[in-house]
């Protein structure tokens, strides 16, 4: 009953955030706008994320390259579950920002670039809280950054390969290290009629009280198309290291988990 209460709230959700992109996201990276759910079963934890990319214009830029200029958006919660179809809300991060893409080929490979200038920040919620309203476990803090996130990508057959630097020139807490790398593959290939198989690693290295972390992140899953754009993934979901979400941030993460997304 879990898994249908979480359907049924995503499908709604994706109904109002389905939007074309122009730009394919990278499969792996945490920080992507998804329509979705995953559940970790090692701490009886869910995921919710929902949020969208907009593309507001796209152009011909010649030679056979393309551009594009929109908007991202998009809200990654972290649930626990209580039974009873109740799943308190411990924590929000809230992303949005604009981003400008352009892709085409060079010297015959397919490559494209993106640049996000974004802010985040994040908040602890109601069900982070005791039955009294007291937050025992945790305080909250203000948590917020701004960033400029540059990534680029090469076509290698089937593989996408991509590296991207972030650089934070504003944020609170200070003890964030400034400069975060990163890097990735992933791939999508047809195995059979309107079935396509998705895979791909991410990892980055973020810097917080002057401890230096990698955090591996892994998506390997079937997408059914229902069309080019649109379709439902299931598949596996995997992450070690830092705490993706902003109130969490000192903190280890190492899951292995299932969920799903609504693609777009």
């Amino acid at each position: 009953m879990k898994s249908i209460f979480i359907i049924a709230l995503v499908f709604q959700s994706t109904i109002l955030y389905s939007q074309d992109t122009f730009y394919p996201h990278y499969i792996a990276n945490p920080l992507e706008a998804r329509v979705g759910s995953f559940y970790q079963p090692n701490v009886d934890r869910l995921r919710l994320d929902i949020g969208q990319t907009i593309d507001f214009t796209q152009h011909d830029l010649g030679d056979g390259w393309k551009g594009g200029f929109g908007t991202d958006a998009f809200i990654l919660t972290r649930l626990r579950s209580e039974g009873n179809f109740k799943f308190p809300v411990e924590t929000a991060d809230y992303f949005f920002g604009l981003q400008a893409s352009a892709h085409g080929t060079l010297n015959a490979t397919p490559v494209g670039a993106r640049l996000r200038l974004s802010h985040i920040s994040t908040h602890l919620v109601d069900g982070a809280a005791d039955a009294q309203g007291v937050f025992s476990a945790r305080k909250p803090f203000v948590y917020s950054r701004e960033f400029a996130d540059l990534s680029g990508y090469a076509m290698m057959g089937p593989l996408r390969i991509y590296a991207g630097l972030t650089w934070i020139w504003s944020t609170q807490p200070r003890n964030i290290g400034r400069i975060v790398p990163q890097l990735g593959f992933d791939t999508r290939q047809s195995i059979a009629k309107n079935m396509v198989l998705e895979a791909g690693y991410d990892v980055r290295v973020s810097e917080v009280a002057d401890i230096t972390l990698p955090t591996h992140s892994l998506r390997c899953g079937l997408k059914y198309a229902m069309t080019t754009q649109t379709g439902f993934w299931f598949g596996l979901i995997a992450s070690s290291g830092r705490s993706i979400h902003g109130m969490y941030h000192t903190e280890r993460e190492d899951f292995l988990g299932y969920g799903f997304r609504m693609a777009y």
